[in-house]
């Protein structure tokens, strides 16, 4: 097996540094150490420690939706795909122990990030709903409305882990009451009419 390249062994260091110590606090010293690489070396890579953090990230939720993806595809059909798709995506977040404390620590690091790269989400998003469907279905019916999905989904995901809720958000279940109480009744006309 290859040895990993620079540009992982920084990102792979990065994460340990960014659990440690949180996105703010994080010197670029202790992650060039921990790569075993020099801070030159990063700086060839990442033009400052703000894209070293959006590159983590992309990466890490790269990975979480793909999770995602998997983990309901492997469950096989689901009394709702929609509310399934947003309470596993809810709950995978949380226990993504860097991207959840990201969320706890620095929410206005959340909402620049997702302002930078909210476009990108979407399409991991949308991806990830084309592989959970079952056959045909998101050609059914059709990309924008496949898109317009995943939107809400990530809207409705960003508020039930960005805001304070007067409803318990703990639990699968509660989750899934939020999901059919709020989330559902948003869902684009287009989808609201068909079931997955």
């Amino acid at each position: 097996m290859p040895a990993p390249d620079a540009t992982q062994l920084i990102l792979d260091a990065a994460l340990v540094e960014f659990e440690r110590h949180g996105f703010r606090r994080v010197a670029l010293d202790d992650v060039a150490k921990r790569a075993g690489v020099s801070r030159t070396t990063i700086y060839r890579r990442f033009v400052n420690r703000d894209e070293l953090v959006g590159a983590v990230i992309e990466r890490e939720n790269v990975a979480l939706f793909a999770d995602i993806a998997h983990e309901l595809k492997a469950a096989g059909p689901q009394s709702n795909y929609y509310v399934e798709a947003f309470t596993l995506s809810i709950l995978r977040f949380r226990r993504h122990r860097v991207l959840n404390q990201m969320v706890i620590d620095e929410p206005a690091l959340v909402m620049e990030l997702m302002h930078r790269h909210y476009g990108a989400a979407v399409g991991r998003m949308a991806d990830a709903l084309r592989v959970i469907f079952p056959p045909g279905f998101a050609d059914r019916i059709g990309e924008r409305a496949v898109n317009d999905l995943a939107d809400t989904i990530l809207r409705y995901a960003a508020m039930a882990l960005l805001l304070p809720s007067v409803e318990p958000l703990q639990t699968a279940d509660d989750i899934r009451a939020f999901a059919v109480k709020h989330f559902l009744p948003s869902l684009p006309a287009a989808l609201r009419t068909i079931s997955a």
